[in-house]
């Protein structure tokens, strides 16, 4: 399937068309996995920062010029390469793309290949595309690897921040690499099908930074999550009003109960992580964050920190590891899943997030 002839879709000075052509070229010299075929399906959104920003989409393509001046010096590989470009035009697309790239594999019955969904566009790309995949049985999902590229303005959960870091793995031997996911299952009374998060689900003011970010970033350009955070810190109460909130937290240090009015709740795929481009809500090893309810001050006070990894330093910052959280709570809250925001009523609760090993496979340096 090549959908590069859907309705409405055109190629603008860098768009998906030179990404894909610039990719094809790359792969054809790349030394990955020698004696297997590469076959790639690009979904890209022709719509994200990364092609209509012109500050973003020089950078992308003078990366781009660098790989393939890199990949010329190597010689051409012998095992076939193919591209197959997927642009998407609204949202939920990506889904249905990823789904007919699964049907129409399967229907060939997965000959021995390097088989990889690429994304280029932000991270509601990445999330519709690989939600696709965790459909699929764990033996099948098996045939499929992932690579990410930061082709939006947050890429939070891409394989690298500019292309040099993403596809220049290609240049080079590669290897598989194993990645958890979370599995969000809201109370089954409510209706509300479970779920996928690969980098961040979270309650609280951060899906309210979130919402906000998606109605107006193409009015804020730039850092456009940083004005949100900051309107936030003002406005959040006086529009969801505190009540308090439930957590079972299970991991490594067993069970515990956490009860109180909270602020802020993050639960990531690992530690390391970041959301709202480049902030570092987990900034060490530990998978979650909890913020309870402040002041208006101690939100001013926190405001810059939360941004920087800088919270961990408060003492009413919570950091710790869990694989499974179970939130009860008696109110309307708003649920982020890797910048896609839910509003969850009383109905969906408790609602139970779960840390799934091994959950899909991404392709990386050999040498990580």
């Amino acid at each position: 399937m090549d959908s590069s002839g859907i309705a409405g879709y055109s190629s603008p000075m860098f768009g998906p068309q030179q990404l894909a052509e610039d990719l094809r070229f790359i792969l054809s010299r790349s030394p990955a996995s020698p004696g297997l075929p590469i076959l790639v399906d690009l979904i890209a959104n022709p719509a994200a920062g990364g092609f209509t920003r012109p500050a973003y989409a020089k950078r992308r393509s003078a990366e781009l010029a660098t790989l393939r001046s890199l990949a010329a010096t190597l010689p051409a590989r012998d095992a076939a390469t193919t591209v197959g470009l997927h642009p998407t035009g609204r949202a939920g697309h990506a889904t249905e793309i990823a789904r007919l790239i699964i049907a129409e594999a399967r229907a060939t019955g997965y000959p021995p290949a390097l088989r990889i969904i690429m994304t280029a566009g932000g991270d509601g790309t990445s999330l519709e595309s690989v939600s696709a995949l965790m459909e699929l049985e764990p033996e099948e999902r098996a045939n499929w690897l992932v690579l990410r590229l930061p082709l939006g303005t947050g890429n939070d959960g891409s394989e690298g921040r500019d292309l040099g870091v993403a596809l220049g793995r290609f240049l080079g031997p590669c290897s598989v690499s194993p990645r958890s996911a979370i599995r969000a299952i809201p109370n089954p009374k409510g209706g509300r099908e479970a779920l996928w998060s690969f980098n961040i689900a979270s309650v609280g003011v951060d899906a309210f930074v979130g919402n906000l970010t998606n109605r107006f970033k193409t009015s804020f350009p730039g850092d456009s999550y940083k004005v949100m955070l900051d309107l936030a810190a003002v406005i959040y109460d006086l529009i969801w009003p505190s009540s308090p909130m439930r957590i079972l937290a299970s991991g490594p240090a067993g069970e515990r109960v956490i009860d109180g009015d909270c602020l802020l709740l993050a639960f990531g795929a690992s530690g390391n992580r970041q959301y709202g481009s480049n902030k570092r809500i987990l900034p060490g090893s530990e998978n979650v964050c909890l913020v309870p309810r402040m002041s208006l001050w101690g939100k001013l006070k926190i405001k810059g920190p939360l941004s920087d990894g800088g919270h961990a330093a408060f003492p009413e910052v919570k950091l710790f590891s869990a694989s499974r959280l179970v939130i009860e709570y008696p109110a309307p809250l708003l649920f982020q899943v890797d910048g896609e925001v839910y509003r969850f009523e009383p109905a969906d609760f408790p609602l139970e997030l779960k840390l799934v090993e091994d959950a899909y496979r991404v392709i990386e340096p050999a040498s990580k």
